[in-house]
């Protein structure tokens, strides 16, 4: 026998209204960066990330030199990521390099080094929707300047209507 529905108690069927109300809508999105890319650009200075097999020690003694990355005997290499703007619209930061990486070899306990191409992407949150004060400046003045260039061919054909 084919298994039933039970009837709710009060013999009415359960709706969405009936159920408890949805609190608040989540807000699309994230904050919104407010700076300009092209603002962005000029102000924000080059990371520097560092590359390696071993964690980071963390020393509260600055002349410690196993603090130092150059002390690290598992450095890989290092990357400097500089201010970009994404083809997306957003802006951050971005950055390659080649590097070798040493595996273990499962086989006879050595070591094999194979070749890698590190990039790394670091996006502001919030910036694709950041207007770009260039762009807006810039399209005033296309506008300017078709506006100004209609009115010199009014001038134009009044002139020639003139000399006929």
């Amino acid at each position: 026998m084919a298994g039933r529905k039970r009837a709710a108690e009060d013999g009415g069927a359960t709706t969405r209204s009936a159920k408890a109300a949805k609190t608040g809508s989540k807000k699309k999105g994230g904050p919104k960066a407010h700076m300009a890319a092209t603002t962005f650009k000029n102000r924000a200075l080059p990371l520097h990330v560092n590359i390696t097999h071993t964690p980071p020690v963390l020393s509260t003694n600055p002349d410690d030199p196993e603090s130092s990355t150059h002390a690290d005997p598992g450095s890989l290499g290092s990357v400097t990521l500089v201010p970009s703007t994404f083809t997306t619209g957003s802006y951050g930061w971005k950055g390659s390099k080649r590097i070798q990486v040493e595996v273990e070899d499962g086989e006879g306990g050595g070591k094999e080094k194979v070749h890698v191409m590190l990039t790394i992407n670091a996006t502001v949150i919030g910036s694709k929707g950041a207007k770009d004060e260039d762009v807006e400046e810039t399209k005033e003045d296309e506008k300017e300047k078709e506006e100004e260039h209609g009115d010199a061919e009014a001038e134009v054909e009044v002139e020639g209507e003139a000399d006929e």
